[in-house]
């Protein structure tokens, strides 16, 4: 035991030394803390034995290591075994490690939750699933472990290796579990572990007969992940009987509750591990109710020193814990409401400074408009046929999810071309060659400085920073949603002219799926503009989750406007100048 201290592994067997336990150090023997141990005053000291620290991270890999050295084809056969976690996984790590074998088959219940079989293949598993009882006796007859068993026996090329009825399975546990933990605490009196092969016990009881042993089982009907009810477990050939002398039994919720306690502490141990610790405290409680548990302390110390299993991780099994647990016992989530909204992706790459914003559109600063009533970008526009800026006045200025995209349609500074502009500015932005503009400030904020070309959108201006107030995302989120799935978006065509799209208007605002007017993705770049640069963040990941190609101004208006007038950030002759404003 303990060969290489220093834990390191070189050569071309590199990995078959890293999965072998003798070339490494005892795993941990960790002792509780008295927040864990309630016992503590009573002279229990209680350790938890780290399986979950062995390389492949469960308990398993003993077995399955043990099992396919002696396996005398498994090196090149088909391996097949009954099993939906913690052993086919290792076994298939360490065919692999071994020999760069990786013809390992899952047989696996259709129960099994799909993260689970996702698992399996993410370990690169071949995944074969069976109908009928989830958990099965390894002697049934017509279960699959029979026939798998059948399978090997009339097929020279397949292993089935059989944790269930394989001595190599509980010699595994005898052979590096129980030899280690007698190294690390001689003075153990008590084991406790889930239900399983009995070969920790039997190496620990030849070193000291009155080492008290319990057995922890699933209620039955009441399933944990991982160990067995006794009716389940009765038959197996293993050693068990005479390894284990005391039985006890927990529900559920009781191993997972247990599980997630020690994983705050940091001891992190899945619900198998949290049903070894609750099967001991429940027997030790009982014993000191019965006024005898002194009966296990150690004569010379008056210490009881226990040791029990940690056998998994909590990680795969998270939907559980929330299920089987009460919601009281998890800290609360605060801002929740923003699970409901804003959940697309924000990239980086999609904001752009106002240099790249300006390289885009070859713009300068002639293409800032000051004054509406000579503004003459209707006129220079690709919109030929819509005479004046759109602006999309709210109806209301409290937005909430209620009332938020009701927009009324209108001319900014007139009311000639009011049936044209009962259009939203939408219709017209899947026709333009160059990139579109949308802003989104409000409306006297457009009149007083705006970039040649932009469509508005007004919005209600935002409080600064709007991103560290929950509620504040949650409402602009709901406004951009709205203004954008409540408007018509025609699918883009080359042309500079919008003839063919306006001549049937349409205005639908209700978002629902059933009813979404948003159409395909249009074939020019989409560029928002609002104050400051964050509700054009959102609006840009609303729109590219909606396959837009679509961008925002870092800074927003206010930094472009900046970059267009201060000397020296302009390139000679990239854009057409608008006519002065």
């Amino acid at each position: 035991m303990a060969t290489n201290p220093l834990n390191v592994f070189k050569g071309p067997d590199a990995l078959a030394q890293y999965f072998d336990p003798d070339q490494h150090p005892p795993l941990p023997l960790v002792e509780l803390p008295s927040a864990l141990n309630p016992l503590h005053a009573d002279g229990v000291r209680i350790y938890a034995k780290m399986l979950t620290a062995l390389p492949a991270h469960n308990v398993k890999s003993l077995p399955a290591l043990r099992m396919l050295r002696h396996e005398q084809n498994a090196r090149q056969n088909t391996i097949v075994e009954a099993s939906s976690g913690s052993t086919v996984i290792s076994l298939g790590i360490i065919a692999r490690a071994l020999w760069g074998h990786d013809d390992v088959h899952a047989y696996v219940t259709n129960k099994k939750h799909p993260d689970s079989l996702k698992l399996l293949k993410f370990f690169g598993l071949k995944t074969a699933l069976y109908g009928g009882l989830a958990q099965q006796e390894p002697s049934d007859p017509k279960g699959i472990m029979n026939r798998l068993r059948e399978k090997a026996k009339s097929d020279p090329g397949v292993s089935y290796l059989g944790q269930y009825d394989n001595d190599h399975n509980w010699k595994s546990h005898e052979q590096w579990t129980g030899a280690q933990i007698w190294k690390q605490l001689p003075e153990i009196n008590v084991l406790c572990t889930t239900v399983g092969t009995g070969g920790t016990s039997v190496y620990l009881k030849k070193q000291k007969p009155g080492l008290k042993t319990i057995g922890v089982c699933n209620v039955f009907g009441d399933p944990t992940p991982g160990p067995r009810h006794f009716p389940g477990f009765h038959t197996s050939p293993f050693p068990w009987r005479d390894a284990i002398d005391v039985f006890e039994t927990v529900a559920s919720a009781d191993a997972f509750r247990m599980s997630m306690q020690l994983s705050r502490y940091g001891i992190i141990a899945g619900p198998s591990s949290g049903e070894a610790l609750c099967g001991l405290l429940a027997h030790l409680h009982m014993m000191k109710a019965q006024g005898n548990i002194k009966d296990l302390a150690d004569p010379i110390t008056g210490e009881i020193n226990c040791v029990f299993i940690c056998a998994d991780l909590p990680y795969q099994y998270m939907d559980l814990y929330f299920k089987k647990l009460s919601p009281a016992e998890f800290p609360p989530t605060f801002n929740e409401n923003l699970l409901s909204c804003d959940q697309n992706a924000y990239d980086e790459r999609w904001f752009l400074s106002p240099g790249q914003a300006v390289d885009m559109l070859g713009y300068t600063q002639n293409d800032l408009c000051h004054d509406m009533s000579t503004c003459q970008c209707a006129s220079s526009s690709v919109i030929a046929d819509s005479p004046t800026p759109l602006i999309a006045e709210p109806t209301s200025g409290n937005s909430s999810p209620s009332t938020i995209g009701e927009f009324n349609w209108s001319s900014a500074h007139s009311s000639s071309t009011e049936s044209s502009l009962a259009e939203s500015p939408f219709r017209f932005i899947k026709s333009r060659a160059l990139p579109t503009i949308i802003d989104l400030r409000p409306v006297e904020a457009f009149a007083a400085s705006h970039i040649r070309n932009s469509c508005s959108i007004p919005l209600p201006e935002t409080q600064l920073d709007f991103y560290s107030d929950a509620l504040a995302v949650e409402r602009r989120w709901w406004e951009l949603k709205n203004a954008i799935e409540g408007c018509m978006w025609p699918h883009n065509s080359t042309s500079n002219h919008i003839q063919d799209s306006v001549e049937s208007p349409e205005i639908i605002t209700d978002p629902t799926p059933a009813h979404n007017n948003y159409s395909k993705p249009s074939l020019t770049p989409v560029i928002i503009l609002c104050s400051d640069g964050d509700s054009g963040r959102m609006a840009t990941s609303i729109l590219r989750a909606r396959g837009e190609e679509a961008y925002c101004v870092e800074g927003g208006y206010t930094a472009l406007s900046a970059y267009l007038t201060t000397p020296g950030n302009m390139r000679d002759g990239v854009a057409q100048v608008s006519g002065a404003c």
